[in-house]
C-alpha cells in the first residue's frame, strides 16, 4: 500500500514540489520521534504520506466528502475553517480510496492541523512533525523542534499555544478543540512526574 499511496503522492504533488518536499519531511520527521517512542513506523509513514492528501481540493470536493463520511458533517463544517478541513476530507480519502481501516492512522491524520485532547502518541507524532518538518523555518517551528525529541507532550503543547497566539493575533478561526487541546496538555504539563 505504501509504494501507491508514493506514487500518487508524487502524480498529486507534481506541480507543487514544496508540498511534496513538505510531506516527504512530516515522513522522515515522524519516523525519527515514532522510533524514539517505539510506535509502528509503517503506521506513521501511511499517515504522513496522506495527511495532506486532499490539501488542493476546492471547499465545495471537501464539503462533499465530509458531508458524505461524517455523521457530524455540519459541526465540522461550521468549526473547522476552509484551510484545515483537508485534515476531515483527507480521512475520507484513506479510509474509501487506500481502505485504511486503521483509526491510528485515520485519527493521526484528522488531528494533524489543531490537534485535540488526549491524542494517542500516533496523532501527537504527525500533529508535532507536520509543525516542525525541516522545510518549516519560522520562529515557532524552530523552537518546537528543539523541544520535540526532549518532550512530546511539551513539544505538542507549544505548537498548539503558539498556533493559537498567532491565528487570535491574525483574526484567524480558531476551533474550539484547539483552545481545548491547549488546555488538556498545559494540565498534562503540569501533572507530576
Amino acid at each position: 500500500m505504501t509504494e501507491k499511496i508514493i506514487q500518487d503522492i508524487l502524480k498529486i504533488y507534481n506541480e507543487k514540489p514544496h508540498r511534496l518536499e513538505h510531506v516527504i519531511g512530516v515522513r522522515d520527521t515522524a519516523k525519527k520521534l515514532g522510533t524514539i517512542h517505539n510506535c509502528d513506523l509503517r503506521k506513521l509513514e501511511i499517515a504522513a504520506l496522506l495527511h495532506d492528501v486532499t490539501k488542493y481540493y476546492t471547499y465545495d470536493e471537501h464539503k462533499r466528502l465530509i458531508e458524505s463520511y461524517f455523521p457530524n458533517s455540519a459541526h465540522i463544517l461550521k468549526e473547522y475553517n476552509e484551510h484545515i478541513v483537508h485534515a476531515f476530507s483527507g480521512v475520507v480519502i484513506a479510509s474509501t480510496v487506500y481502505n485504511v481501516k486503521d483509526t491510528d492512522i485515520l485519527d493521526a491524520i484528522m488531528s494533524h492541523t489543531i490537534g485535540r485532547p488526549g491524542m494517542s502518541i500516533y496523532e501527537e507524532i504527525i500533529f508535532v512533525s507536520d509543525y516542525i518538518e525541516p522545510h518549516r523555518t519560522y520562529d515557532s517551528c524552530v523552537k518546537v523542534r528543539k523541544i520535540a525529541f526532549e518532550s512530546l507532550t511539551k513539544a505538542t503543547y507549544t505548537a498548539i499555544d503558539d498556533s493559537i497566539r498567532f491565528y487570535e493575533k491574525n483574526g484567524g478561526q480558531i476551533p474550539e478543540t484547539a483552545y481545548q487541546a491547549r488546555l488538556y496538555y498545559k494540565h498534562k504539563l503540569e501533572e507530576p512526574k
